[in-house]
């Protein structure tokens, strides 16, 4: 009876030393867990610095006066260069006689207002009979 009272203490102190030993690896996986988590929210912070820090940098050298001469600056020039392009082309339509083109336009215009049954000039000379 004695053998079996101290094979029953040995048991019941096993399950005692499992039990423990099952609640310390549930903190000790609990402290890893936290240690993850500060983990992951160090890498974000660092992360956060350095876009913050790119930011920064964009932001200085971002400036907007400049920036905006410069785009008034490209709309001038553009401007320019659209009033030349004109002027150039004016002056090649003169220099090869487009009047032919003009003819051809009015040739069209008729021909159109002919095919939907309209004539151009039956109907300015009722407006202009009425009084404009």
């Amino acid at each position: 009876q004695d053998a079996v009272r101290v094979m029953a203490k040995d048991l019941v102190r096993t399950r005692r030393y499992v039990r423990k030993f099952i609640a310390m690896r549930a903190n000790v996986q609990g402290v890893a867990l936290r240690v993850q988590t500060l983990k992951s929210n160090s890498a974000m912070a660092s992360a956060m610095r350095g876009v913050t820090r790119a930011m920064a940098t964009m932001n200085r050298q971002l400036k907007l006066p400049q920036i905006q001469r410069i785009l008034l600056e490209f709309q001038k020039q553009s401007e320019l260069m659209d009033m030349k392009e004109e002027l150039m082309n004016d002056a090649i339509d003169d220099a090869l006689g487009d009047e032919d083109d003009e003819d051809e336009s009015d040739a069209v215009v008729s021909q159109v207002l002919d095919e939907l049954g309209l004539n151009l000039t039956d109907e300015l000379a009722s407006e202009w009979g009425r009084g404009g």
